[in-house]
């Protein structure tokens, strides 16, 4: 028989092979670095439950183990954050390398300075990718990876995307354009970085607005099922948004 992680320790042929720490606060730290798979058992736990005070135990445990993967979603973010603005500061770079050819190309190490900075971008882009789908599932499947990243970067955490209203999703990255609004006056600005999206791009100019509300709705119910429930919509929500944005398109 398989072993299988509980809370207070690994069980195997029906029993107790290895016990985790009497301290709830320890144990949850064992529980969570430990590579076992996590089983659920016919018997009630309490029956091989090696220690006084069952409920209370179990309480404490799994407060610590709730911190225990807040802390560690914060930190997997962080490293997506930093990734992100990594991606986008190399892309600059290249662009910049690119736009000086004539200039630069006289140099020995042009080439090879370009060469090298497009294989650390894909490296960076391949990494953001990886790290978004395991983060954000249901947002990575709506937008792409990269475009999930960028708007998770730009919020500063998954969590504060999560609940932004639809509105301000839907301008985020255009601050710049609405501080002048607000200012000077100009213009209101309709989209920020979710300009960028294919949605936005695939249909008519006088269509954008419309589809931008429609997709930054989207994007806050995305992120929500993503911070709050890992439950896997992210097809489902992009297939509704297609259908949604055809109708719109459809309309004289």
């Amino acid at each position: 028989m398989r072993k299988l992680k509980l809370p207070f320790g690994i069980l195997e042929d029906k029993k107790l092979v290895e016990r985790f720490s009497k301290n709830p606060e320890e144990a949850a730290k064992q529980y969570f670095e430990s590579k076992v798979n996590p089983g659920i058992l016919e018997e009630e736990l309490e029956k091989i439950f090696p220690y006084k005070n069952f409920q209370k135990w179990m309480n404490e445990f799994g407060i610590a183990l709730i911190k225990l993967k807040l802390k560690n979603r914060e930190k997997s973010e962080e490293k997506l954050i930093l990734s992100s603005r990594t991606l986008n500061e190399l892309n600059h770079i290249i662009n910049v390398l690119k736009n000086r050819e004539k200039i630069l190309m006289n140099y020995e190490t042009y080439k090879k300075t370009l060469e090298n900075a497009e294989k650390l971008k894909e490296k960076v882009e391949n990494k953001v990718k990886e790290d978004v789908k395991k983060i954000a599932k249901n947002l990575s499947t709506l937008l792409g990876p990269i475009l999930a990243a960028d708007l998770i970067a730009k919020a500063k955490g998954l969590k504060n995307l999560s609940i932004m209203p639809a509105s301000k999703i839907q301008i985020l990255g255009a601050e710049r354009s609405l501080f002048k609004y607000l200012k000077e006056k100009q213009k209101i600005p309709k989209y920020g970085m979710i300009f960028k999206s294919e949605f936005i791009q695939g249909v008519k100019k006088e269509d954008r607005g419309k589809v931008a509300r429609l997709l930054s709705a989207k994007i806050m119910l995305a992120a929500r099922l993503d911070y709050f429930s890992k439950e896997n919509k992210g097809e489902e929500i992009r297939e509704e948004l297609i259908k949604e944005i055809k109708k719109i398109s459809q309309r004289k």
